[in-house]
């Protein structure tokens, strides 16, 4: 004689087992979904920092085109490390970080 309830009782601990691989899979891809949404979330507010930023650096420069004033004075603002520096090495650099820092510091 066949013990139904035996076979029965295994089939619902067959579906139990089954459920609990489904939920496990499940989560692990929600999981690995989430974390690629927050890095894509962040890489997004950085490059809109990143924008904003240098959307302050031209309106704080006065980017235009109008001419200076006086060329001895952008001279002495801008000065004349920039001549000849092509970045290519730490003088270059410091070159141009001599000429970034007086612009940025005169608001030219």
């Amino acid at each position: 004689m066949v013990g139904w309830p035996k076979i029965l009782g295994d089939v619902l601990v067959l579906a139990a087992i089954t459920w609990v691989v489904v939920e496990i899979r499940e989560y692990g891809a929600r999981s690995i979904k989430d974390a690629i949404e927050r890095q894509n979330n962040d890489a997004d507010s950085q490059s809109d920092a990143d924008r904003s930023d240098y959307d302050r650096c031209l309106d704080g420069a006065a980017c235009g085109t109008s001419a200076p004033a006086n060329v001895a004075g952008l001279r002495r603002v801008v000065g004349t490390d920039l001549i000849g520096a092509r970045g290519a090495t730490p003088a270059d650099q410091r070159k141009i970080d001599r000429t970034v820092v007086g612009i940025c510091a005169a608001a030219v």
